[in-house]
């Protein structure tokens, strides 16, 4: 039992409560979380880590 909302599991909005997974990045794989600082998603629903991984999903790339 959690020392800060008294429940099992704890409770969404309790500090101690781990973080939500919203998915694995398209391109790389890595774990995105609820509270992740980037996380970008296209017209399709596909979720990204950042903008390099969504324009290498894509195939865009910038051209000096």
């Amino acid at each position: 039992m959690c020392n800060v909302c008294w429940q099992t599991p704890c409770d969404p909005r309790c500090p101690n409560a781990p973080d939500r997974i919203l998915g694995e990045c398209a391109e790389c794989g890595e774990v995105m979380c609820e509270y992740d600082d980037e996380v970008w998603e296209d017209d399709e629903g596909h979720l990204f880590c950042s903008h390099a991984c969504a324009s290498a999903y894509h195939g865009i790339f910038r051209k000096w």
